[in-house]
């Protein structure tokens, strides 16, 4: 089986439900109750007689779906007298909740039948719901007059198929055909990964276990967001859907840029989600999951290297990568980022404020999902890919290539040491990146 290069032997990587250990046949048995850091040999196994679980992996596993259920629903209570700022945070929180609901499903599955299937189940609502999303993205894209629709949500049936026409630009028809038609062939990619033959072929490139439940699940889902975040930027020809619906001159007046609270409320959902999809508690302590994602205390070397590997990424990018990307799209005709657009979608970011913000949250909260959840698991280039794909629906081709290369050095840094140096590298990279506006003012 494929093995991640500069993964360090000690770092728990397995997706094992704890009290268990995988037989041959991908069956999980033999229970017994050793650390994950002290693997045991499969001949000592049936020598261990550990007491029985309190609990059953399926019970813990809907215990934590309820109990997280009930959480949410007594936030919204509490948020809901904020007002405004209170349904940004759960709006931001709705993103992140299915997610871990769905890995601590898997995370049950492995052991429990009855959580296996809400695992199918759940699994088939959020792919339906992004590839709603891809869809909904590419025809934003294409809307002219936005006060139209709005009127016309409001008084149903006041407006003929015609009239409704008027609100998008022409072309819409045959861009809707061509992202139903990827959106079916990303749909039956996903459906491959439920296969296990396909899964054993995979797991010949990239660190799998065909026969994990866990990574079955990830797999299907992983390859929905991926391959449908790219489909509106392929239908578009390049050009990131919500850089063109935000382009939009009747979107004036609308709040539409990210603002500082937008960053903290993604972090305060991004790190808890991803405890629960690297499986705490349900498969993993706190501190077994903190070493799967190698969220470990770094050495005052690794501080310093990954300070100055962040200030020479920052710089290379600026003056090197990113006007070579550009220049080389310029010379083949080919649509580049519209900057002035993103520019205002993130100006409410230019500021010492917003720079610490960015470095931080995206640094530790980007770098535990990408870096320390997924990069041990389906590895370097692929789990580099999910990382780009998540900046597709604002990026265009050429801003997305720098994105992958600097995803890939750091990728690269978290297999030589773990993810919160890689997690120090983003950060200043982010950082310097926007101080670097405040301070020029371009």
């Amino acid at each position: 089986m494929y093995k991640e290069p500069g993964s360090s032997a000690e770092e728990d990587t397995s997706d094992e439900v704890e009290g268990t250990t995988p037989s041959g046949d991908g069956v999980y048995a033999y229970p017994h109750d050793i650390a994950t850091e002290y693997p045991v040999h499969p001949s000592s196994v049936e020598s261990i007689q550990p007491p029985p679980p309190e609990v059953s992996t399926g019970n813990r596993a809907l215990m934590i779906i309820g109990l997280s259920a009930l959480g949410l629903v007594l936030l919204s209570l509490v948020l809901t007298l904020g007002g405004k700022e209170g349904s940004r945070f759960l709006s931001v929180g709705a993103q992140f909740v299915p997610l871990a609901v769905l890995a601590a499903l898997a995370y049950g599955g492995v052991k429990n039948s009855a959580s296996a299937m809400f695992a199918y189940l759940w699994l088939a609502v959020l792919g339906i719901g992004m590839l709603l999303i891809s869809l909904g993205f590419t025809l934003f894209a294409f809307i002219q007059d936005w006060d139209l629709l709005l009127k016309a949500s409001r008084n149903p049936g006041q407006f003929a198929p015609t009239e409704l026409a008027q609100a998008f630009k022409p072309g819409v028809g045959p861009a809707f055909l061509w992202t139903f038609l990827l959106l079916a062939l990303t749909a039956l990619a996903a459906v491959l990964m439920l296969l296990r033959p396909v899964r054993a072929g995979l797991s010949r490139i990239m660190p799998i276990d065909p026969d994990n439940f866990v990574h079955k699940i990830a797999l299907c889902f992983l390859t929905v967001v991926t391959l449908g975040s790219f489909i509106p930027l392929i239908v578009l020809s390049g050009r990131p859907p919500l850089l063109e619906f935000l382009g939009n001159q009747t979107l004036e007046g609308f709040d539409v840029g990210v603002h500082p609270q937008d960053l903290l409320y993604q972090f305060v959902w991004t790190i808890p989600a991803t405890l629960v999809a690297a499986g705490w508690p349900i498969a993993r302590s706190f501190q077994a999951t903190l070493k799967r994602l190698g969220m470990v205390r770094p050495t005052l070397m690794q501080v310093g290297w990954g300070v100055a590997l962040g200030v020479g990424l920052a710089v290379i990018a600026s003056f090197a990568l990113d006007p070579a990307v550009r220049w080389v799209w310029e010379a083949l005709g080919w649509p580049v980022t519209n900057v002035a657009v993103f520019g205002d979608l993130m100006s409410g970011l230019a500021t010492p404020v917003g720079a610490v913000l960015i470095g931080v949250t995206a640094g530790i909260g980007e770098e535990m999902a990408v870096r320390g959840l997924l990069q041990p698991r389906i590895g370097l280039f692929a789990s580099n890919l999910v990382f780009t794909a998540f900046h597709a629906f604002q990026y265009g081709p050429d801003a997305l290539l720098s994105v992958f290369l600097i995803g890939l050095a750091l990728g690269v840094i978290r297999a030589r040491t773990n993810t919160t140096t890689s997690a120090i590298v983003h950060g200043v990279y982010d950082f310097v990146l926007v101080m670097a506006v405040v301070v020029t003012g371009t």
